[in-house]
């Protein structure tokens, strides 16, 4: 059942979908998607969680899918305190889902760029929730804080111009950490699944550039996610799962989700899971074998269902 709902900036509503179960509700579950896509990407997944049981809300952020009031939008997120915004929309929809199901446990997942929001909200909101599933994300990345100023003067003198150059090179990297070269899409990066490469391509709602605000709303995402000290205010017991690709440069190919888990534990996290998928590269919800994900991933959230 797709709705809207109005954003923090008080000037865009944001269109999400309910997958309610049938039968009643044992938990509820939060998909912040990634950059450059939208909600609807996550529609098979959300229906398989729903047939165990398990509520999900998917929403378009700002800029995205259909949370835009017109096309130039696409990659925009707001003028003002656009990272504030997108933190507080993400707030909004947890809440959102809480109402309709107040009395079971609720986890958030984020994937990519989704990912970065998560890890930014349970730096203040983990208590409201049971448990986190951390996709496609990345370690802490010095470079960070190199783009940064350099953006920040493009978002004030151009925040609403796309930037085909800054996204341009980072496919570019991306695609050259691959070992296969047969694929010659761009976007071969985000799945060795042809099929699912090609869905995205061919979704007038994905792959287009980012803006100028985008990429500095992005990168401050990034800066405060990623720190190593990133999860020094979510309590120690707090259950996390973080998801990869063997292949995924984003993880930086496996080894930033290795590093980060490990950190964690050593930092004195108890509940700290991670997967890193043989083969996969960026996208695990669009590989040939995405069911023995969707599997592991309701696995995961059923156990922290029973242990809560």
């Amino acid at each position: 059942m797709a709705k809207t709902i109005l954003s923090s900036d008080q000037a865009h509503t944001l269109h999400h979908t309910l997958y309610a179960p049938k039968n009643n509700a044992k938990a509820t579950l939060l998909i912040v998607h990634g950059m450059t896509e939208h909600s609807g990407r996550y529609e098979k997944f959300a229906q398989y969680l729903a047939d165990q049981d398990i509520a999900v809300l998917t929403y378009d952020q700002l800029g995205h899918g259909r949370s835009i009031n017109n096309a130039e939008e696409l990659g925009y997120f707001t003028k003002s305190y656009p990272v504030q915004t997108v933190l507080k929309d993400a707030v909004i929809m947890a809440d959102q889902l809480k109402s309709h199901y107040p009395d079971v446990p609720h986890f958030i997942m984020g994937h990519s760029m989704g990912s970065f929001v998560v890890r930014n909200v349970l730096q203040v909101h983990s208590s409201e929730f049971s448990g986190a599933i951390i996709m496609g994300s990345s370690d802490y990345n010095p470079l960070i804080k190199v783009a940064l100023p350099i953006a920040k003067v493009l978002n004030q003198l151009q925040p609403k111009r796309p930037n085909p150059v800054l996204a341009t090179a980072m496919i570019k990297l991306f695609n050259a950490q691959l070992k296969d070269k047969s694929s010659s899409s761009p976007f071969a990066w985000l799945a060795r699944n042809p099929e699912g490469v090609a869905e995205y391509e061919n979704d007038p709602l994905c792959g287009f550039y980012f803006t100028n605000n985008g990429f500095w709303t992005l990168f401050n995402l990034m800066d405060t996610g990623l720190d190593k000290n990133w999860a020094e205010t979510i309590d120690h017991d707090f259950p996390m799962f973080f998801v990869s690709g063997e292949n995924d440069p984003v993880g930086n190919m496996g080894k930033g989700i290795r590093k980060l888990t490990k950190r964690l534990k050593k930092q004195g996290f108890t509940k700290i899971s991670r997967q890193i998928y043989p083969l996969m590269r960026h996208e695990p919800l669009h590989e040939t074998d995405k069911q023995d994900v969707y599997a592991e991933l309701a696995s995961w959230l059923n156990t922290q269902i029973s242990q809560s």
